[in-house]
């Protein structure tokens, strides 16, 4: 029997189609940062748009234009008050390092006195701490973020404007996007149109969480060091909030830079008090926080958490660790399955009809949308 490539596509018709998305994706991955940022900030803004006219009945423009404006207006209070405090702060950080790694090694020397049996491990802790290893290591870091954070600044304004744009003319472009399933790529958009809406909205409420979460974290962080004076309020307050993006790991990562400043300044006293303070947030960030703010279908158990944050990072680097996650979240709600019903309580009887799938897609947008 010859080989026929219209066969063939025909047969294959899904799997190629989800082979082209992921391609245009993989070409596409130098702009993703700028698109994940516009994404956001679309999103967080639409819901927020969305609540204010439910309860006004204003036009949506005119709260979309308000949100803008306040959002310009606290990143201009931010370059202009706090980022020179930030970086005067991460200055004189660097230049106490010598110091903090002397009132650390002074610390080991106490604990090595105190409990001998730790005698090897306090040793090869003590050998990765030296001030070579980690100049060398500062300076290796800090060329990398002068130079990420000159990327993503540039983005972060690029995007902003690009979600205003969006969010301005929302309605109409929703209308177009329609309009492709009377095209010739209405095969490719029926397709992907589903699972695509289903994952933004994962991905979009996963994070709008987080940076909630994150916000919180960080007043309550920032109040807590100021009252216990361990200076440096502003740049540990902004290690918190970039690290709390990362769900469970981001806690370790932001507690060590608090943990070396804290026995720099009071010793082994303030690092008692500060690790009481970081353990107090995260519990309330646990128990009231994340059961309130984080819907139940992005709850993990931590040490799945980690094992996703683990084997994502190694896969995607950082970008694996910020979405690992909500992609890990997005299959299992695809794969859970009770009583005939997806992970999102709707009734599935093998796979869907192109019609279907479309008025599910459908479904999913407009509620994403809440219109």
């Amino acid at each position: 029997m010859a080989f026929s490539v219209n066969e063939f596509a025909r047969v294959n018709r899904v799997i190629l189609i989800w082979i082209f998305f992921f391609a245009l994706l993989y070409l596409m991955r130098a702009m993703f940062g700028l698109i994940f940022i516009t994404f956001i900030m679309s999103f967080i803004t639409h819901s927020l748009s969305k609540n204010f006219h439910r309860v006004t009945k204003s036009r949506r423009k005119f709260f979309v234009f308000v949100i803008y404006v306040v959002f310009f207006c606290l990143v201009v209070w931010f370059l202009r008050f706090i980022f020179p405090r930030i970086l005067t702060e991460a200055k004189h950080f660097m230049e106490s390092l010598p110091v903090i790694l002397a009132g650390v090694n002074a610390s080991l020397d106490q604990l090595t006195e105190s409990y001998p049996y730790f005698k090897s491990g306090i040793d090869q802790v003590r050998a990765t701490i030296t001030p070579e290893a980690l100049t060398s290591l500062g300076l290796k870091f800090g060329r990398s973020t002068l130079g990420m954070a000159w990327k993503y600044l540039s983005w972060f304004f690029i995007a902003m404007l690009f979600s205003f744009l969006i969010m301005l003319d929302l309605p109409d472009l929703i209308q177009k996007v329609r309009r492709l399933r009377y095209t010739k790529v209405q095969v490719i958009y029926e397709e992907t149109a589903t699972n695509v809406i289903k994952f933004a909205q994962v991905v979009g409420e996963n994070f709008r969480a987080q940076i909630y979460i994150s916000t919180i974290n960080t007043f309550l962080t920032y109040i807590g060091l100021t009252i216990i004076g361990t200076g440096t309020t502003a740049l540990l307050s902004i290690i918190v909030f970039c690290c709390g993006l990362v769900p469970v790991l981001g806690v370790l990562m932001s507690s060590v830079p608090i943990a070396l400043v804290a026995v720099n300044v009071g010793g082994t006293k303030m690092v008692m008090e500060v690790l009481g303070l970081i353990v107090f947030i995260h519990a309330l960030e646990a128990y009231v926080l994340n059961p309130r703010i984080v819907s139940a279908v992005m709850k993990l158990n931590p040490v799945i958490t980690l094992m996703i944050l683990y084997i994502a990072h190694s896969l995607m680097g950082i970008w694996g660790m910020l979405l690992g996650v909500p992609i890990s979240v997005f299959f299992f709600s695809q794969i859970r399955l009770k009583d005939g019903k997806n992970g999102n309580g709707r009734e599935i009887n093998g796979r869907d009809s192109r019609g279907n799938g479309y008025k599910r897609g459908v479904e999913w947008f407009n509620e994403g949308l809440g219109i």
